[in-house]
C-alpha cells in the first residue's frame, strides 16, 4: 500500500471521510463526504444551526488546508437546497465559492439504492477533465463519500490514468483506509464489477 503524505489532521479527515483518490496515480484528486453528514440526521432535527455550521466550517477548513481549488458535488438540487440552503452564504455552492474555490454539480438521485447512471458518470468525468488536476487539486463529494464519489474516482483512474478496474477499485479503497476513511465504489453499481465495467464503457 502506498504511503499517504497526510497534510491535514487525521481526525478531521476521518470526520469528513476525506482521502486522496489514489496516492500513486491521481495526486490532485480527493474524495470526501458532504458537510454535515457527520451529524445524526444531518443535524436537520436541530432547531438552531450551530452544529451544522460547525460541521460546515470544519469541512471548509479541511479543504482549504489541503489547498483544494475545485469542488465537484454529486447531489441533486432539492437535496442541496434542503440540507445546505440556510447555511453559510446561502447554500453550499455560494459558500464554497466564497472561499475562493470553484463549484460544480452533477445531479444524482437521493435514493441510495439507485445506481450511478452512465450519463451522470460521464458528466462527472467530463468536469474533471476540464480541470488542471496536475496543477490544482479537486475534491469529489457525495452524501457520505463512500460509494458515488469513490466510483467516480475509480472511473477516473481507469479511463484517464490507465488503471485496470480491479487495481483502480483497490487503489481508491486502500488510499482511504490508510487515513481512516471508507470507500465502497462498487456499491454505486449494485456491487457488481460487471455493471461497473458496463457503465465505464457507456461513459467513455
Amino acid at each position: 500500500m502506498a504511503q499517504v503524505d497526510v497534510t491535514w489532521q487525521v481526525e478531521d479527515g476521518a470526520r469528513h471521510n476525506f482521502s486522496p483518490a489514489s496516492v500513486r496515480h491521481a495526486k490532485g484528486l480527493f474524495v470526501a463526504s458532504a458537510p454535515c453528514s457527520d451529524l445524526p440526521g444531518w443535524g436537520m432535527e436541530e432547531t438552531d444551526l450551530d452544529a451544522r455550521m460547525m460541521s460546515l466550517t470544519s469541512w471548509l477548513d479541511l479543504l482549504c488546508q489541503c489547498k483544494i481549488k475545485h469542488v465537484l458535488c454529486l447531489m441533486g438540487d432539492e437535496e442541496m437546497k434542503r440540507k445546505f440552503g440556510p447555511l453559510g452564504d446561502g447554500g453550499l455552492e455560494k459558500t464554497v465559492q466564497g472561499q475562493g474555490m470553484s463549484f460544480f454539480q452533477v445531479a444524482v438521485p437521493e435514493e441510495a439504492e439507485i445506481p450511478l447512471s452512465p450519463a451522470a458518470l460521464a458528466a462527472a468525468l467530463g468536469t474533471l477533465r476540464g480541470l488542471k488536476l496536475s496543477e490544482e487539486s479537486a475534491v469529489v463529494l457525495c452524501r457520505d463519500g463512500r460509494s458515488i464519489s469513490s466510483a467516480v474516482a475509480a472511473s477516473w483512474l481507469v479511463l484517464d490514468c490507465g488503471q485496470a478496474i480491479d487495481d483502480a477499485v483497490a487503489a481508491v479503497v486502500d488510499s482511504a483506509t490508510a487515513v481512516g476513511a471508507c470507500r465502497t465504489p462498487l456499491q454505486a453499481f449494485e456491487s457488481s464489477r460487471e455493471a461497473f465495467s458496463a457503465a465505464l464503457s457507456a461513459a467513455s
